[in-house]
């Protein structure tokens, strides 16, 4: 069983300037879970999460194939998209 951290990265562009990325820890799983435990904690934050630069946008929410979900502006509209998924914690 391992600590697992559920982040968000997010490819922000802002007025025509070059796209950056930001990086951010959402919130650490407490107690020792499988990946699998792990998982649906991660499911369950990917329904209900907007990052601040889609608060103002319709989301849409999707599952990749390597388990991470994308939150992205719905109809395409904005310049914002965001992968949340897990990490396995290795040092506090």
């Amino acid at each position: 069983m391992s600590t697992w951290l559920i982040i968000a990265e997010e490819l922000v562009t802002v007025d025509g300037a070059p796209s950056h990325r930001q990086v951010r820890v959402v919130r650490p799983l407490n107690g020792n879970k499988t990946r699998e435990e792990a998982l649906v904690e991660l499911h369950k934050e990917a329904k209900n999460y907007t990052s601040d630069s889609l608060k103002r946008a319709s989301t849409v929410v999707g599952r990749d194939s390597d388990g991470s979900f994308w939150v992205l502006p719905k109809n395409g509209n904005g310049h914002t998209s965001c992968n949340l998924r897990l990490i396995e914690q290795i040092r506090p």
